[in-house]
């Protein structure tokens, strides 16, 4: 009769992809923490509560709570209702493609947009300025003006690549 309880080389395997994820969201700049939590819910075959989550991973139930927050906002994790349980219980999304296209692209292509804006911003700050004749002729206003327009051209391009059908075709 097999054994319900893990083998430590299954304890050790879950242990290191739930590191393995905290790593790479590490270091694409979202912390640790973030990777660690969508890992654990992926790996888990049922849903957990903050405090299984907090108690898994050593750290503070506050932390998971607004890690979770954003996840959700990412729809890389869910709420889910537990009969007879008024804790909130929460799971992965499994399918990355749903992941990338209505999560993280989409929070991307918001933080994109507000960038543009501010761009379009120092843009209008720039040219009132020039017309004052406040720096028209100053150098440190003429390397503004062209690394703004260098970063508008990112931008511009980076918009191109984020709005291309292809990008949702591949996904």
């Amino acid at each position: 009769m097999a054994s319900s309880h893990p083998t430590a080389e299954w304890v050790a395997a879950r242990r290191k992809f739930i590191e393995a994820g905290g790593h790479t969201t590490q270091s694409f700049g979202l912390g640790r923490i973030i990777g660690q939590i969508y890992s654990l819910l992926y790996l888990s075959p049922a849903p957990l509560c903050l405090d299984e989550i907090a108690d898994e991973l050593g750290v503070s139930k506050a932390s998971v709570s607004t890690t979770i927050r954003q996840l959700e906002s990412w729809t890389a994790a869910k709420r889910v209702w537990m009969k007879g349980d008024r804790r909130d219980f929460y799971e992965a999304e499994t399918d990355f493609r749903s992941v990338m296209q209505h999560g993280l692209l989409a929070t991307l292509r918001k933080k994109l947009e507000t960038a543009g804006t501010q761009i379009v911003h120092i843009e209008s700050c720039l040219k009132q300025a020039k017309a004052a004749g406040n720096g028209a002729k100053n150098k440190d206003m003429q390397t503004v003006v062209e690394r703004l327009e260098r970063a508008k051209k990112f931008h511009g391009k980076v918009h191109g690549l984020l709005s291309n059908p292809l990008l949702e075709h591949f996904l």
